[in-house]
């Protein structure tokens, strides 16, 4: 059940709508168990890791679509998961998301994102959700 649940987030739907094809949100799960075993799709990420792990692979996409998933779902495999484990894993994504954001914006402006007008930060949240949003399963 586990596996099929993991290959259903994993892989991105298409959606048919009165005869286009819509592609589905492109979803990074990332699933934390009661050992503290951090897994995001395929790949094991040790907690140390994490931040680094998603500013390279959402500043990588960026790089090479000019897009990034839509959204980031956080997983506990068990209600068993220890609530300091689960705070250092969410403290882990919201900084490898402010290192992308910083990444995207030196790249895009040249500038921080603290440093850009309003306009440009508002243009950025709504380009990229995947940023400054975080979900739980």
């Amino acid at each position: 059940m586990r596996l099929l649940l993991l290959l259903l987030f994993s892989f991105p739907l298409l959606k048919a709508t009165a005869g286009e094809i819509i592609p589905a949100e492109k979803i990074l799960l990332i699933t934390v168990d009661e050992a503290g075993t951090i897994t995001v799709g395929r790949d094991t990420v040790n907690a140390d890791n994490l931040a680094r792990y998603l500013q390279e692979r959402l500043f990588k996409s960026y790089m090479g679509t000019g897009k990034m998933h839509d959204q980031i779902l956080l997983k506990k495999m068990t209600s068993g998961v220890p609530e300091m484990v689960a705070e250092v894993v969410v403290q882990e994504i919201k900084t490898g998301q402010q290192r992308a954001l910083t990444e995207l914006s030196l790249q895009k402006y040249r500038k921080t994102f603290e440093s850009l007008d309003k306009k440009k930060q508002v243009k950025l949240k709504k380009q990229f959700p995947v940023l400054f949003q975080l979900t739980f399963l």
